[in-house]
């Protein structure tokens, strides 16, 4: 299998998106929790595919894309783009398409809110030495076999090449391969803070988050 991993193109727009949608549940796909999966792509990649490609990078198996990672290289931007268009967007979109006449968005916007007053949100603290963060998913097919490894190896080494102190990253504490492949790459826990995440469409579960971080 010829593994190639190259900067996002906009031709792979409807394969991050697909990726994105497909493992979204700790793995599984997005309708565990949420039928609209355009706008949960629109939501989670958004910022990755329209403002920031650069820090992009796709794991390509024979012309077929297999995973992304989707990387930032300022924190702060990527706070104040989200909050000024990204976000505004996703709603506008949303509201267009009647998803606030379904069940599951309130769900899911109730989830925000209780992980918001429990203080969900607050990452400050880590900026200043680990200023970029990444995300990675993978197709299915294409776990287990080295691509989350070509993928960090290149994020990493373009995030050192632009001087960045340190790089970090979110992972719910249920998704234990996702942990284990970031200690695996280097990574250690800095810290964690308290979610509400969707269980289903009907319950909610109080989880945390664990913030991973390397120094570069």
């Amino acid at each position: 299998m010829a593994i190639v991993i190259r900067l996002y193109k906009i031709s792979d727009r409807p394969a991050v998106r697909r990726i994105c949608s497909d493992t979204a549940d700790l793995g599984k796909p997005v309708e565990n929790f949420f039928s609209d999966r355009e706008i949960f792509a629109d939501f989670l990649t958004g910022y990755y595919t329209d403002y920031e490609p650069q820090a992009l990078w796709v794991a390509e198996s024979d012309t077929t894309a297999a995973g992304y990672l989707s990387g930032c290289l300022d924190n702060r931007r990527y706070a104040r783009v989200m909050f000024g268009k990204v976000i505004p967007g996703v709603f506008i979109r949303a509201a267009l398409r009647g998803v606030f006449w379904r069940k599951d968005i309130w769900h899911i916007l109730t989830a925000l809110f209780k992980s918001y007053l429990i203080g969900g949100f607050n990452r400050k603290k880590y900026l200043g030495l680990y200023p970029a963060h990444l995300h990675i998913n993978l197709a299915a097919d294409f776990r287990h076999q080295g691509l989350g490894n070509m993928l960090m190896e290149r994020f990493l080494t373009q995030a050192g090449q632009a001087n960045i102190p340190g790089v970090q990253a979110a992972v719910c504490q249920d998704n234990q391969p996702a942990c284990d492949f970031f200690r695996q790459s280097g990574f250690s826990v800095l810290g964690s803070y308290p979610m509400v995440r969707p269980k289903g469409k009907k319950s909610l579960q109080l989880t945390h988050t664990l913030v991973y971080g390397v120094k570069l």
